[in-house]
């Protein structure tokens, strides 16, 4: 029996950027190989957790050049002091929010999630019915 990847977790200060300044907001970047085709940010607010999930190659392109047309968009950046950044832009019916995070701190989680599962490996974690489950789900 092969044994499961670790879920592998990266905590980050994101910057959110707003139209009267920045201010710093805890969250955590997760992946599990349990569902190997996606990341999701945790925002780590007192009282409750949002979860935003997208597809990791989503990610894996966004830290090189601009990715996403829909709801997320991942993008390189700089800051002020010309220091490497990850730009997130989140968009929902109730509101958007641009965010960065440290391209370090980005990459080290990217790193670590493709030594858990190498990228066009992820259909091997999952079954046949797993697939079909996922695909089928309906609330």
């Amino acid at each position: 029996m092969t044994m499961a990847p670790d879920v592998v977790t990266q905590h980050v200060v994101l910057e959110l950027i707003g139209p009267e300044g920045s201010a710093p907001v805890e969250a955590e970047l997760r992946y599990d190989p349990v569902d190997p085709y996606a990341v999701a940010v945790v925002f780590l607010a007192p009282g409750t957790d949002m979860e935003w999930v997208f597809g990791r190659d989503l990610m894996l392109r966004g830290i090189t050049q601009p990715a996403g047309d829909g709801d997320v968009q991942v993008f390189p950046s700089l800051d002020p002091d010309g220091h490497a950044e990850v730009g997130l832009a989140l968009r929902s019916p109730s509101g958007q929010a641009l965010l960065k995070a440290p391209a370090r701190e980005v990459l080290d989680f990217l790193a670590r999630t493709t030594r858990a599962v190498w990228p066009g490996t992820e259909g091997d974690l999952m079954s046949a019915d797993a697939a079909i489950a996922a695909i089928l789900v309906t609330d």
